[in-house]
């Protein structure tokens, strides 16, 4: 899938999203923790309003990462069903006839050969 020549513009938007989704991820994480640790230290000081504050602000941050996140990864997924329902190659290998004899002399021995590779299960 990667390496077929096909849309470029797609593998951008597949690197350029796991790119932001390793610097999302980490700044996501350090800022929740943040404004949790801040949200501690004002209902220590008996500042409720502000704590409030902090922990709407961690819940819609976690929110809107979460659902970048699916969004994200749903819109790759179908990018790749897309592609695999396209870019099929399917290939039928046969076996090789196993014979004692190297070579047919026989036009029976070559009709009871061509059955057998008929009748190869794949």
């Amino acid at each position: 899938w990667l390496k077929d020549p096909g849309p470029r513009n797609e593998k951008r938007t597949l690197f350029c999203d796991m790119v932001c989704f390793l610097f999302i991820t980490p700044l996501a994480a350090i800022s929740g923790w943040l404004c949790l640790r801040g949200a501690q230290d004002h209902l220590q000081f008996n500042s409720r309003l502000e704590a409030i504050g902090l922990i709407a602000l961690t819940i819609a941050l976690f929110t809107i990462y979460v659902l970048w996140t699916l969004v994200s990864f749903r819109y790759h997924c179908q990018l790749y069903s897309e592609w695999r329902r396209t870019n099929q190659k399917v290939r039928l290998m046969l076996p090789a006839a196993r014979s004692p004899h190297p070579a047919p002399h026989s036009l029976l021995s070559a009709k009871l050969m061509k059955k057998a590779a008929d009748e190869t299960t794949v």
